[in-house]
């Protein structure tokens, strides 16, 4: 099952994280603009109530000013008509006059604001204290100096009022290019930051083509090809997201369907192979054996330069039943008598039985003490899987023409499985010879028959395992292993 493979429900989803991250920047943008705005407008609020105040102050200026004058006029009458008929009207003006250069004194608070609250007041002392009293004492001839101390103070408070005046209003420009100012600014930021967010939003637009939109395509295609039995189609996205990892499972589910046909085939093969042994073996094997028989009445009677055309004659005949024994073993199941099985006394015992028939001759065949591993397996079909894997690495090390050939064979535990590698310094196997070694009748030697390593095979799976040909990481030369399931209990190799 490939549920134990996808990981597509991760806690982090890589696509899904960019996709926020993408929008929430242009989202963002836009609440720069709307910051920018609001700043803007609480800014140019500032700069135009400011203006107001500003205008307030002026108006109530003017105002103080011209009850300054008022109050002048009446203290002038006063002193024309030298009496007291326009005091009513005068005291009401003089309480104005106070209460409003008082009240610019609080609102504005300038140097000039304070002075004209001090003439003011100062002015409607004297008139109380030297004016009055005078009028009431008839000194006329007070006239023209209590006239010019009445006037003077006014004509101050204007001149004061008008420099005042002037520094508001230049204030209030200020304060309005200002608002102006900041009003342009905001305009221009809040553009500035929409277009960012265009273009931002045009950037995920094609970001999200390229990583969404492409791959999903790529995956319809694959999903296409191999639904038009092309198994050898493969996606091929490389990345880091979710969509990568999917078409990841869906390329090694391609390539898991392909080799699951191509085991069908293989069984199907195999199945058909077997049909045509049964049917015939028999009927071939019977002649054969008629075959040697005679053959070998024929030698033993033949002269000697006879017996050896003879002899091979019955090479070939033994030749042809090896063939017809090995399309039965590859075709049928596999009957496993199981045991616990040395693989180190394997070796050596598989190795005694070579040197023995003479098929290691010339070549050392060494076998490198490891630790023991046990093994559940037909110790029959065991020996017959390594001693075809050793006297492969003999012939390629014949091959190989060294000064010394040598084939080493050792074993393993990794995990839950044991391995029995047969190391040779031959020529090596080539990646297309390689890929065709375990087809029946498949030999690049002139007298195999290409049966020997496609039943290996057979007899490696039937034990739950199976063969390996590498390339040796420390020079030339082949490494072929067969793994079996270890027995429970023992501990890795090292």
């Amino acid at each position: 099952m490939y549920g134990s493979e996808v990981t597509l429900s991760r806690a982090r989803s890589t696509t899904a994280r960019r996709i926020v991250l993408a929008f929430g920047a242009v989202l963002l943008l836009f609440a720069a603009a709307l910051v920018v705005i609001v700043v803007g407008l609480q800014k140019i609020g500032d700069a135009e109530e400011k203006v107001r105040r500003l205008d307030h102050a002026k108006h109530a200026g003017h105002y103080a000013a011209g009850l300054a004058r008022e109050q002048y006029i009446h203290q002038a009458h006063t002193l024309l008509e030298w009496n007291e008929s326009h005091l009513p009207h005068y005291y009401e003006v003089a309480v104005e006059a106070r209460e409003a250069t008082e009240h610019l004194s609080h609102q504005v608070h300038r140097p000039e604001a304070r002075k004209i609250a001090t003439l003011v007041a100062e002015s409607d002392r004297r008139f109380r204290e030297e004016v009055l009293p005078a009028i009431a004492a008839n000194r006329r001839d007070r006239i023209a100096e209590l006239h010019e101390m009445t006037e003077h103070p006014v004509e101050e408070v204007v001149a004061l009022n008008e420099a005042l005046n002037r520094s508001l209003e230049a204030e209030a420009d200020t304060a309005q290019r200002r608002a102006e100012l900041i009003r342009s600014r905001a305009q221009i930021a809040v553009f500035v930051c929409f277009a960012l967010a265009i273009a931002l939003a045009l950037a995920v637009g094609g970001y999200l083509m390229r990583s969404i939109s492409r791959p999903v395509a790529a995956l319809r295609a694959g999903a296409v090809k191999i639904g038009s039995g092309d198994l050898s189609a493969r996606v091929g996205l490389r990345g880091d997201d979710e969509l990568a990892e999917l078409a990841g499972v869906f390329d090694r589910m391609a390539e898991d369907l392909g080799r699951h046909q191509a085991e069908l085939l293989e069984a199907h093969r195999l199945a058909s192979i077997g049909q045509v042994a049964s049917g015939v073996a028999h009927e071939i094997n019977n002649p054969l054996g008629v075959m040697l028989g005679y053959l070998t009445l024929l030698r033993r009677d033949a002269a000697i330069g006879e017996r050896e055309e003879l002899r091979i004659l019955e090479d070939e005949t033994r030749q042809c039943q090896a063939i017809v024994v090995g399309l039965l073993d590859l075709a049928r199941p596999p009957h496993l008598q199981r045991s616990d099985v040395d693989l180190g006394e394997l070796a050596r015992d598989a190795t005694d039985r070579l040197a023995e028939s003479g098929r290691s001759e010339g070549v050392t065949v060494r076998v490198r003490d490891s630790a023991p591993v046990q093994v559940s397996a037909d110790e029959g079909k065991l020996r017959q899987i390594v001693m075809n894997l050793v006297g492969n690495a003999v012939e390629a090390v014949r091959e190989g023409g060294a000064a010394a050939p040598e084939v080493e064979i050792s074993w393993e535990r990794r995990g839950e499985r044991a391995a029995l590698h047969v190391d040779d310094r031959g020529p090596g196997i080539s990646a297309d010879v390689r890929a065709r070694l375990f087809q029946p009748f498949f030999t690049t030697r002139a007298r195999g028959h290409g049966l020997g390593l496609a039943i290996a095979r057979t007899l490696a799976r039937a034990h739950g395992g199976d063969i390996e040909l590498n390339d040796r990481t420390d020079g030339p030369g082949t490494r072929a292993t067969v793994w079996v399931p270890a027995e429970s209990g023992q501990e890795e190799s090292a």
